[in-house]
């Protein structure tokens, strides 16, 4: 039932047909059908006011500056109001959300990908269609969103690695990737768009046959040729531990920064 929707102000129990359509009184003596409000064929500004003299809850406080608000979303958008549904949406997430979000449910069925389809998280996990200039569940896109869940990934650790303070998604992207690890970009590429200047890019390349992950004639090494031949060596072969460790990698001299253990 409508009165018992989420976020609705319980106090007072005095809700009527008339709390959100105006005064039946005016509709039966005119007899005209204007004379009663219809959030739904109202503007934006409208229909959202209407629902947010009951709905003050605290994830609707940024409704004003919201995404979904200034993309002229209103609340009829999503909700059926007289519906007896859960939360009073026209459909269950994440279809609501897909009907606007094609290329995120595109996105979803990549081969690495957060594990919405499976029905293991939800839209709201991430992301508050109510509030926010972001439309997130938290403003610190970077850290703090993605820590709740990956909590094993933030440290502190005595050797880091500089982005996973900074931003999560400067490696990672959140619904989709053809990349393992929901990459934006898949190994080595990705990590010599910053370390471009590393020995292991720019050593000498060899003849030979190359077989992954390293060249035969260095064992030791995979050179630029190897990477130019496939692409087929991922740095976290040997960097296992990308997001950081306490241990001090071995048999390097520069000690834990390797990140190899």
């Amino acid at each position: 039932m409508h009165g018992l929707a989420y976020g609705a102000d319980r106090s007072d129990w005095s809700m009527t047909c008339e709390s959100c359509h105006g005064p039946g009184s005016a509709h039966v003596e005119e007899a005209d059908p204007e004379l009663i409000i219809n959030p739904a064929k109202t503007d934006q500004f409208g229909d959202a006011q209407t629902c947010l003299n009951c709905h003050k809850s605290e994830s609707l406080d940024g409704w004003e500056f919201s995404h979904h608000n200034s993309a002229d979303v209103n609340c009829s958008g999503c909700h059926s109001i007289h519906t007896e549904k859960e939360q009073i949406v026209k459909k269950a997430t994440p279809e609501l959300c897909y009907d606007c979000h094609s290329e995120v449910r595109a996105a979803s069925f990549m081969p690495s990908h957060h594990p919405v389809a499976e029905g293991k998280i939800d839209c709201q996990d991430c992301h508050n269609p109510h509030g926010g200039s972001l439309s997130l569940t938290s403003e610190d896109t970077g850290r703090e969103l993605c820590f709740s869940c990956h909590a094993e990934k933030e440290g502190p650790f005595v050797y880091e690695h500089a982005p996973v303070n900074e931003d999560c998604m400067g490696c990672h992207t959140p619904h989709g990737s053809v990349a393992d690890n929901l990459l934006i970009q898949a190994e080595p590429g990705l990590c010599l768009n910053c370390h471009a200047m590393h020995f292991h890019a720019t050593v000498e390349g060899v003849e030979g046959e190359f077989t992954p992950p390293l060249a035969p004639d260095r064992t030791s090494i995979s050179t630029s040729d190897a990477w130019k031949r496939g692409m087929l060596t991922k740095c976290t072969q040997c960097h296992t531990e990308i997001h950081g460790t306490d241990m001090p990698s071995q048999s390097i001299s520069t000690g834990g920064t390797a990140l190899t253990r």
